[in-house]
């Protein structure tokens, strides 16, 4: 319990961070997308590293998934924290369609950056969007997969687990160690997330309420999909209140620190010439 709490506070005290979004510094949304490279990225090399932070993520998987069966004759519903048993269904008999519910919104939101290229002005970066996307999602399965605060190192009994009237084939099935955190909840986020992130980047003309609305509006979709995760006594509220915060900050933090390289790091070369009483002059200046 102690390493579960102590994990809890970490990936919220990050999650803080995505709320400086609304606090940026007029300099770094100084520019103009039309004429000026908004994120610094090399496009190639970091779609290879993310799809290889995806493979490694897949191997990770079956390890995950391969654990020992659950014990149920050690369960006990009173043993839930509170704050997670309140919002327990009384019965499991909805689980099946809520599970089928939260896979449409999560198929979803996976291929939902993928329609920012509508918009002509980020269509002309679309190899550089891609590749922080692939990147991002590289780290969110990462974060689940392989580090401390997921699964390979965290133990935690699925809800499904606890309710008798289910199959008990099923609730002792190996993969339901795997409550924390919810990677369904982290991998929505990452995508609505970026998302919104990406618009604000490339309209940088949008006031903060404008910025605040969008992201807003990211929250619903993991939201939803959390809400479901728990119907479907797939994980507790708290398991996909981390998956959130998780998602929310590799969708932010991600776009949002190439923008910073590129802001700090830019150049620009400006040519002239002149002609006039029979004398022609040229300059240039170069800006960094």
């Amino acid at each position: 319990m102690t390493k579960f709490l102590s994990s809890l506070g970490l990936i919220l005290s990050l999650t803080a961070t995505v709320s400086a979004q609304f606090q940026e510094t007029p300099s770094i949304r100084d520019y103009d997308p039309a004429i000026e490279e908004v994120y610094a990225v090399k496009p190639w090399l970091e779609t290879g590293v993310g799809v290889a932070g995806l493979g490694l993520t897949v191997l990770a998987f079956q390890k995950i998934n391969d654990k020992d069966k659950v014990e149920l004759e050690g369960l006990n519903r009173a043993d839930i924290p509170s704050y997670d048993r309140w919002a327990l269904p009384k019965d499991g008999s909805k689980a099946s369609a809520a599970a089928d519910a939260s896979d449409y919104v999560f198929n979803s939101s996976i291929v939902l950056p993928f329609t920012l290229f509508l918009d002509k002005e980020i269509r002309k970066d679309w190899g550089k969007i891609t590749a922080m996307y692939v990147e991002a999602q590289a780290v969110n399965g990462l974060m689940y997969a392989v580090s401390p605060i997921g699964p390979s190192f965290i133990d935690r009994t699925r809800p499904i687990a606890y309710y008798d009237d289910l199959d008990r084939t099923t609730r002792r099935d190996g993969g339901n160690q795997n409550s924390f955190f919810s990677g369904h909840v982290s991998t929505t986020a990452v995508g609505t997330f970026f998302f919104a992130k990406v618009l604000s980047d490339y309209h940088p003309e949008w006031s903060g309420k404008q910025r605040a609305m969008a992201f807003t509006a990211a929250s619903l979709p993991p939201l939803y999909v959390a809400v479901q995760r728990v119907r479907a006594l797939k994980h507790f509220p708290t398991d996909t209140a981390v998956g959130l915060g998780v998602g929310a900050a590799i969708g932010v933090l991600t776009p949002h620190i190439h923008k910073r390289w590129q802001r700090n790091h830019r150049s620009s070369l400006t040519i002239g010439g002149s002609f006039g009483g029979g004398a022609a002059g040229a300059g240039f200046s170069l800006v960094f």
